[in-house]
């Protein structure tokens, strides 16, 4: 009954591990650009690309108070608190989810399947 009681942490732990693991660094003695010090990626407005997936899924299941307490002690940016996803209603399907258009011009039968079919005739 007692881990009953034990209080459940919504945010995944490999979330926080990742917003504390990737930091960033200037490479060319501290006069380059700013790279990733875990992975080596390129440091954008976000962090990395793992950084910013952690931070994302970090926005998405923390509850108002660790996301305060997590912008306090700088594990998050307030750039990062706009890193949500807002759901938009009347927006346009991306193109990868869009039905291909049919060819403007007949396709030409494929000739190997009629040579199949043929060889198939001739095997029987």
């Amino acid at each position: 009954m007692g881990l009953i009681s034990v209080p459940v942490d919504p945010v995944p732990s490999r979330t926080k591990i990742d917003l504390q693991l990737h930091r960033p660094y200037r490479t060319w003695l501290g006069f380059g650009r700013l790279r990733c010090d875990w992975c080596g990626d390129r440091w954008g407005d976000h962090g990395c690309t793992v950084r910013e997936s952690a931070a994302r899924l970090f926005l998405y299941t923390a509850t108002a108070s660790q996301r305060a307490a997590a912008l306090d002690s700088g594990e998050i940016t307030t750039t990062d608190l706009k890193l949500h996803r807002h759901a938009r209603p009347h927006s346009r399907t991306p193109a990868r989810h869009r039905r291909r258009k049919p060819r403007p011009y007949p396709t030409p039968p494929n000739p190997l399947a009629a040579l199949r079919l043929e060889l198939e005739a001739a095997t029987r």
